[in-house]
C-alpha cells in the first residue's frame, strides 16, 4: 500500500477500504495465486544469476540422467544431429568489393587448403582426436546436457608445412571456477568465476588446470584456479534471460518427467517379466517329505514340491490399460518442452501421413534454425573464425610459401572473412521440394545460391565441381542426362528459335 493509501486510510477509512477493493478487483490475476495452489511453484524476484545458482547440481543431474535414460541420450542425439550433423562448414568470403578477382580467388584457393588441411582433420584438436565438426558436436552436446560449455584457444609456433598454428579444446563448465565470487584485478569484480571490467565487460575467465571430477594428478592442482583472458575463451550457452551470464541444461524442464518415465517403464517391464513367471506348485502326499523352503524369487517354468499342509497365495495386482496412450502423453510433452518433434524423439511414424510429419518437422527445423544461428554462429563460429584468421595471417607471414598474398590487408580491412553453411538439410519430398525451388529461383522469389544454401551445401564448391565435371566428360567423351547442353529437347528448342529469328 503507497503513502497516499495510508494517509487516506487514516483519514477516511470506510472510503480508503472501498477504493482498496476496487483496486483489487480491476487488477485481479488469477496467475497471481498459483502459488496457494500449487507447492512446486516459488515464486522470487531473482535475476537469472541467482536463479542459476543450482545449475552445478542440475548439470550433474541431467549428465546421469543422459547416461542412463535412453529418451534423454536420444534428445540430446536428435539435437545435435539437427544443429550440428556432419558439421557447419567455414567457406572463405570476399568482400564485393575486392576488384581483383584473381587475387581474391587465390586467397579462396589458399584458405581452402588451410581448411582441408587444419580444420577437416584433427590437427585443430588438442587432444587429436576430433576434427572441427566433431568438435562442434561435442560443444553442442555439452551445452544440451550441461547448458554451456568452454573452448580454449592454444596457440602453437609456426612451422613450414605443419597447418594452422592453432589449436582448440571443448571444456564442461565445471573447469570454470564457481567458486570465486570476490574481486578481480583493480576494479573488476569476478561472478561464477567470470571477471568483468567496470562497464560489465567479460576480461577473463578463472579456469581449473583440470577437470575438478577427474583423477588427481600430481603435477597439476585441482583447487587453484589460473586467471585466462577472455580472448583466449569461447562461451557458449542460450541466454533465455536478459543478463543472463551462464547457462543451464536444456533438459531442466522436462528431466522430472522423463525419469518418472523411465522408472514407469522399468516397473512395466518387471510386471511383465512377472506375468511371465508361471510356476506350477504340487502337493505332496502325506507320507512324503516337505520340499525346502521356497525361493523369494520365480524362475518361468518352475516346478516346485509342497507340504500338504502349505499354501502359496499370490497377489492380483490391477491390470495397467493404455499403456502405449499414456506414454505417448508424456512424450509428446517431453518433446515439446525440448522443442523438437515427438516422431524424431521416439522414432515412432505410426500415427503420421506426409502432412502431418512436414507441419511438425517445419517447426522442428525453425528451432534448429534459431539454435544454428543466435547460438552456435554467434557465440563460437564467428569468434573461432576470428582465431583462424589470425592464425592463417601469422603462418603466412612467417613462412612465405605463397608469395604476393597481402593476406593480413583484406583481414584487417574486412576484405576477407569466413562463413559458416549450415548441414545438409534432409528433405522430406525431395521431387515436390526441388519442384518449388525451380519454380522460386525462376519466378525471382530465390537466388539459386540461396537455394543452394537452404540446402546445407556450400554455392562455390557446387559450381567448381559441376564445372570439373562438365570439362572432364568433354575430354573423355561422356554424355550424360544431367548436363543441360547435351538435352536434345534444349537443342531442337534452341534450333526452332534460332530459325525464327532469322525468318
Amino acid at each position: 500500500m503507497g503513502f497516499m493509501n495510508k494517509v487516506a486510510l487514516a483519514v477516511a477509512p470506510a472510503w480508503a477500504a472501498r477504493r482498496e477493493r476496487s483496486r483489487l478487483v480491476a487488477m485481479h490475476y488469477r496467475a497471481a495465486r498459483l502459488g496457494q495452489r500449487s507447492d512446486s511453484l516459488r515464486p522470487t524476484n531473482s535475476d537469472a544469476n541467482v536463479a542459476g545458482q543450482a545449475r552445478q547440481r542440475v548439470s550433474q543431474y541431467m549428465r546421469d540422467l543422459v547416461r542412463n535414460a535412453p529418451f534423454a541420450a536420444r534428445a540430446q542425439a536428435v539435437i545435435a544431429n539437427n544443429v550440428v550433423g556432419d558439421g557447419i562448414i567455414p567457406k572463405v568470403t570476399m568482400n564485393a568489393q575486392v576488384a581483383d578477382r584473381d587475387l581474391g580467388q587465390r586467397l579462396k584457393d589458399r584458405g581452402m587448403h588451410h581448411i582441408e588441411t587444419s580444420l577437416d582433420t584433427v590437427h585443430i584438436d588438442k587432444k587429436g582426436l576430433q576434427n572441427l565438426y566433431g568438435l562442434q558436436r561435442q560443444v553442442i552436446n555439452t551445452v544440451v546436457e550441461s547448458g554451456e560449455a568452454l573452448i580454449r584457444r592454444h596457440k602453437l609456433p609456426v612451422e613450414n608445412g605443419a597447418g594452422l598454428p592453432l589449436k582448440i579444446e571443448v571444456l564442461e563448465p565445471e573447469y570454470l571456477d564457481s567458486g570465486r565470487m570476490w574481486a578481480g584485478e583493480g576494479e573488476n569484480i569476478v561472478r561464477d568465476g567470470i571477471e568483468y571490467d567496470p562497464v560489465g565487460n567479460r576480461v577473463a575467465y578463472w579456469l581449473f588446470s583440470q577437470h575438478p571430477g577427474g583423477e588427481f594428478v600430481p603435477s597439476k592442482s585441482q583447487i587453484t584456479s589460473v586467471r585466462v583472458p577472455a580472448d583466449e575463451i569461447i562461451h557458449v550457452f542460450r541466454p533465455d534471460r536478459p543478463g543472463q551470464d551462464r547457462g543451464m541444461s536444456w533438459l531442466a524442464p522436462v528431466a522430472e518427467k522423463m525419469l518418472m518415465l523411465d522408472d514407469y517403464e522399468d516397473a512395466q517391464l518387471m510386471r511383465q517379466r512377472i506375468a511371465a513367471c508361471f510356476a506350477a506348485f504340487r502337493k505332496t502326499g502325506p507320507d512324503a517329505k516337505a520340499s525346502p523352503e521356497i525361493s523369494k524369487t520365480l524362475v518361468p517354468g518352475t516346478i516346485v514340491d509342497i507340504g500338504p499342509e502349505e499354501d502359496v497365495v499370490f497377489a492380483a495386482p490391477p491390470t495397467a490399460s493404455g499403456d502405449d496412450q499414456f506414454k505417448g502423453t508424456i512424450l509428446r510433452g517431453i518433446a515439446m518442452g525440448l522443442g523438437i518433434s515427438y516422431e524424431a524423439l521416439t522414432g515412432d511414424l505410426s500415427g503420421v501421413n506426409f502432412s502431418s510429419a512436414r507441419i511438425g518437422r517445419l517447426e522442428m527445423d525453425r528451432n534448429v534454425s534459431s539454435w544454428q544461428w543466435l547460438m552456435m554462429v554467434p557465440q563460437m563460429l564467428q569468434p573461432l573464425g576470428g582465431w583462424i584468421l589470425e592464425a592463417w595471417a601469422e603462418y603466412e607471414a612467417q613462412t612465405r610459401e605463397v608469395k604476393d598474398l597481402p593476406l593480413g590487408d583484406f583481414i584487417d580491412g574486412g576484405g576477407l572473412v569466413l562463413t559458416w553453411v549450415p548441414p545438409v538439410r534432409l528433405m522430406i519430398d525431395p521431387s515436390g521440394e526441388f519442384a518449388a525451388f525451380n519454380t522460386a529461383v525462376r519466378s525471382g522469389f530465390m537466388s539459386r545460391q540461396g537455394v543452394v544454401r537452404t540446402t546445407g551445401i556450400d554455392p562455390e564448391r557446387l559450381m567448381q565441381e559441376q564445372y570439373q565435371d562438365m570439362r572432364e566428360a568433354d575430354e573423355l567423351g561422356l554424355i550424360f542426362d544431367s548436363d543441360p547442353r547435351k538435352d536434345i529437347s534444349r537443342q531442337i528448342l534452341s534450333e526452332q528459335t534460332e530459325r525464327a529469328r532469322n525468318e
